[in-house]
């Protein structure tokens, strides 16, 4: 993992394989090393060189004090890529709020992105979403030390709700997560205040119909952050988007669907050669 300074933040990042670029925008208090559970070496051994790393607010880049906005982390996004001399326009895929990131590169950089994965997150605001990001951020600036255990259970939401009915999907789950560590202020304050002016945005998706980078929308079935009817909707308006739902999935289907997911952008990203 190497660091960099960009302005008032540090960018931690990492860069494996080699071939064309492809890089990975990770979503809300995720951290880069997740991407190299499986997607990340799957999309090595397809060719491509692919670029991690940690937005502001997750360590181990910095976190600079609240608030932050989609658009300041998209900034941090292109800082990255110059700092990696990329000239020419590159693949990237992101999901859930670094699908957002992606978006907004997409929006105001489109010489910047050759094309570009939108992965659980092209939706129109929903009531779950807002008021969910709500309580999240509203969690963070006035409850900065709640239980482990509590950011655990929140997470359930990520589970189909037929394995939220089996005890041992339950506890395996909460076992694994009750043990990390929780996500520190000021990074979680600053990006749960991103997420939800963005979700609460409802102009945001105006600029669907104006996007001219190629894109793939990959959608999960049981995902209740952005549900696939929604995703479907964004790839309709989207000029030219392709899309792909991953069945049995949900919101997490980039770690628990690491083949359909790495088959749906190795196809993707190949079209675009």
């Amino acid at each position: 993992m190497a660091t960099v300074e960009l302005g008032e933040v540090t960018i931690a990042y990492d860069v494996m394989g080699e071939g064309d670029p492809l890089v990975l925008v990770a979503g809300c208090g995720a951290p880069a090393g997740a991407w190299h559970i499986g997607l990340a070496p799957k999309l090595v051994a397809a060719g491509y060189q692919v670029i991690t790393f940690d937005n502001r607010g997750v360590a181990l880049s910095s976190s600079p004090p609240a608030p932050y906005s989609i658009d300041q982390m998209a900034g941090d996004t292109v800082s990255l890529l110059d700092h990696l001399g990329f000239d020419e326009p590159v693949r990237m895929a992101g999901h859930s709020m670094g699908g957002w990131i992606t978006e907004t590169l997409m929006a105001e950089h489109p010489d910047r992105i050759r094309a570009a994965a939108l992965m659980g997150c092209a939706n129109k605001p929903t009531a779950w979403e807002k008021a969910i990001t709500t309580v999240e951020r509203d969690l963070s600036r006035d409850y900065p030390d709640l239980p482990s255990l509590f950011y655990a259970t929140e997470t359930l939401r990520y589970l189909p709700n037929h394995e939220l009915q089996d005890d041992d999907v339950v506890d395996a789950w909460l076992s694994l997560i009750a043990e990390l560590e929780p996500w520190p202020n000021p990074g979680r304050l600053g990006q749960y205040e991103a997420c939800l002016a963005w979700s609460t945005d409802p102009t945001r998706t105006a600029v669907w119909p104006t996007l001219r980078v190629p894109c793939l929308i990959v959608a999960f079935e049981h995902d209740v952050d952005s549900p696939p009817a929604g995703a479907r909707e964004a790839a309709r308006i989207i000029p030219g988007a392709r899309y792909v739902e991953v069945p049995g999935a949900s919101h997490i289907g980039i770690f628990t669907h690491i083949d359909s997911v790495a088959d749906a952008l190795i196809d993707f990203f190949a079209a675009t050669a």
